[in-house]
């Protein structure tokens, strides 16, 4: 019977032998993100990556000084930042995209009937997750 850690220890190299090797390591969902969906206030960011405001002000002020991007006050609410690629950044969006899609080979081995498995088991431990990290999960799931 496989125990819970050894899920974890598998979930965690399957994590990390998608996300090796990178060029854009931490930085690739955010310029996919841009590239789909254009420019954006940070807020939408924060929502989108569901990351703390302040990790992803730090993460964008880097990507910003890299050219990456412009974050500007945004028109309709001057209390606020809209964050756009440069013209780098969409190079450099193109390229983590197409990284993303040489990753997504990974699961190419799969029978779309196992996509699907996997697809609602890993929503279950993400939601799951998400329960404890807010409190509302008991110990005992």
């Amino acid at each position: 019977m496989t125990s819970n850690l050894e899920l974890l220890r598998m979930l965690y190299g399957c994590a990390h032998t998608l996300r090796a090797g990178g060029k854009y390591r931490g930085q690739g969902r955010l310029l996919n993100l841009l590239r789909e969906h254009g420019a954006m206030t940070q807020k939408e960011l924060v929502e989108l990556t569901d990351r703390r405001s302040a990790t992803l002000s730090e993460q964008l002020e880097s990507m910003e000084r890299a050219g990456f991007l412009t974050r500007q006050k945004n028109q309709k609410d001057q209390r606020s930042l809209v964050v756009a690629l440069t013209p780098e950044g969409k190079a450099a969006a193109a390229e983590a995209h197409a990284e993303w899609l040489r990753r997504a080979e990974a699961f190419e081995g799969l029978s779309q009937e196992e996509k699907e498995t996997l697809a609602v088991l890993l929503s279950k431990v993400s939601e799951a997750g998400r329960a404890r990290q807010t409190g509302k999960g008991d110990a005992s799931d």
